[in-house]
Formats: structure tokens, sequence, C-alpha cells
């Protein structure tokens, strides 16, 4: 990871990350969730969401690079839809999962253990496409620099669809009494949350060993400017009430694939939203760092501060 491009505490998190995220895979594999995703790839399908394909477009004969894939059930899928398509994440386990599943599947999708901010050297450039999915800009402790990485991975006209949670859902945490949740964690800044929990997203009674991780929260307005930064421009940005996991105790579900909040939140408070990027142009930051609003998480001063 380049030693020297991150701070000792940044180094901590990404350690504390990997270790959680390792010890959680074989859970995640056995679950209900993970396995109606691999199952669907059995059946000669795909569980990609309708949102999803129709707001990336045609993949046919495109390359394709799924950044933080986990165990690469979405990445597989892209392939199931023609594209030529890699997936990285920084969990070997994940990774050997992912291959086990591409070799049964007699697919060819390439899958590479290693750290986001490394993709350019790993996967190469030439991308007409990168896919980001739920799960993934909250462990990472630099958005701007992680928005250079898909500046350089991509073609000039190459396409960002990035579909995460939202940051204000990244703000809340159970609490007593009504309505059952509160804000607890920073919306702006950036800092670095540590968190100690047991157990994981995926169905089951699950306890692990590795329970401490790190967080770091970014604005809309940090993750749009940054790819704007990069030479990106945005296309649309959108947002949604609709969760793919329960991330609260007061959400509900009808159908085990979409979760809601009570009444009166029901549809009223973002849990995800979905962006679509383009590079415009060749290479090339169009501002110095830390001319937008908001501290500038690189280099000395960077940001010290569920998943794919």
């Amino acid at each position: 990871m380049g030693g020297d491009r991150f701070t000792a505490e940044q180094r901590e998190g990404f350690a504390w990350n990997r270790a959680s995220w390792n010890e959680r895979v074989e859970a995640h594999w056995r679950s209900r969730m993970y396995q109606a995703h691999a199952d669907a790839l059995r059946a000669g399908g795909h569980d990609l969401e309708p949102r999803l394909t129709e707001a990336m477009g045609d993949v046919a004969g495109q390359r394709l690079a799924h950044l933080q894939c986990h165990m690469g059930m979405e990445t597989l899928g892209w392939e199931r839809l023609g594209a030529e398509a890699c997936g990285l994440d920084f969990s070997p386990p994940a990774i050997e999962r992912a291959c086990l599943l591409r070799d049964e599947l007699g697919m060819s999708t390439r899958f590479v253990v290693g750290n986001v901010y490394d993709a350019p050297q790993l996967l190469g450039d030439g991308f007409d496409a990168v896919f980001v999915s739920v799960g993934s800009l909250c462990w990472l402790p630099d958005v701007r620099r992680w928005a250079e990485v898909v500046a350089t991975l991509l073609n000039e006209g190459g396409r960002l669809l990035l579909d995460d949670v939202h940051p204000l859902l990244n703000t809340l945490d159970n609490a007593p009494g009504e309505p059952g949740f509160a804000f607890r964690y920073p919306y702006l800044g950036g800092d670095r949350v540590v968190l100690d929990e047991d157990g994981t997203y995926v169905d089951g009674d699950h306890s692990f060993e590795n329970q401490r991780s790190a967080e770091w929260n970014h604005s809309l307005g940090d993750i749009v400017t940054g790819l704007i930064d990069a030479g990106l421009r945005v296309d649309s940005l959108n947002e949604s009430a609709h969760c793919v996991w329960k991330a609260l105790d007061v959400m509900s579900t009808e159908d085990e694939q979409t979760w809601q909040f009570p009444e009166p939140w029901r549809d009223r408070i973002p849990t995800l939203f979905t962006l679509r990027a383009t590079r415009t142009g060749p290479l090339g930051v169009t501002r110095p760092r830390g001319s937008s609003t908001g501290s500038d998480p690189s280099g000395d001063d960077s940001r010290a501060s569920p998943r794919a």
C-alpha cells in the first residue's frame, strides 16, 4: 500500500478492517443472502438489480473493473451480461471464494487481491466502466485519492457507477425509546470512527474474534467534488430509501431483500445513493487539493478519523 502514503492511524484502520472481513467471509458465504446470489449465477443468470443494469447501460464487449468486490458475485454478474470483468478486494479469503465460484461456473472473470488505492498498478487502465457497490467508501480514509484512482482506471469517455450507503445513514445508530434511532456519528469532517462490534450483516447468530473496525464517512459534497476534481463529469445522482440490509433495529422487511424505516420515516430518510459519472478528458486534477469545501484527507494532514 505504499507505506508513507498513509498515516499510522490509517494503516492501523486498514489492518483492523482486513482482519474483520477475512474472518467473516465464511459466514457470508453460507448466508441466505449470498447463496441466493450464487444460485442465480448457477442457474445461468445473475442477481444484479435492474436499477443497476439500467444505470450502467450495455456492457457487452467492454472492460469493467469492480472495486472492493468482496466475493465477486456482482462481478460475475457483469461478465454474464457480456463484460470482460475483473474484481479487486483486499481480503484474500474473499477473493479465494470468488475464484472458486468462478471456476465452478466455468467463467473467466479475473480476481485480484489488493488495496483499492493500488488498483491502477494491479489492474492496469483502459477500462470502459468502473463499478463500486454498497458498503465501499466508508472503509476508505481518502475519497479524493479514490476518485483519482477511478479516473486513472477509465478510458476517456468511460463511466463510473457508484451505488453505496448514503452518508446520512452512516451517522445513525440504534437508540432506546422513540423513534429507535439517533444521530451518533459525524456527517462532515471525514474523521476516523472506531467501532467494536460482534456479528455481521447477514442472517444467523455469529460471533467473531476480530470485532474492531475503522470507518470514514464522506459527505456527498466531498464525493462529488472529488470526482469533478479528478476529471469526471457527474451525470446523475439519485438518493433512495432502498436499503439492502437491516441497518438499524427499527427497520423491517416484507421480502428479505429491502428494509424500510417505520412510519413516519418510511421513504423519508435516504439509505442509498447511486451516482453515474463520465471521464470527459485527459487525466489531470482540475483543481489543486484542498481547493474545495472540506478538509483534505491526503498526506500529513489526512483525515484521521456495511460491506459489499
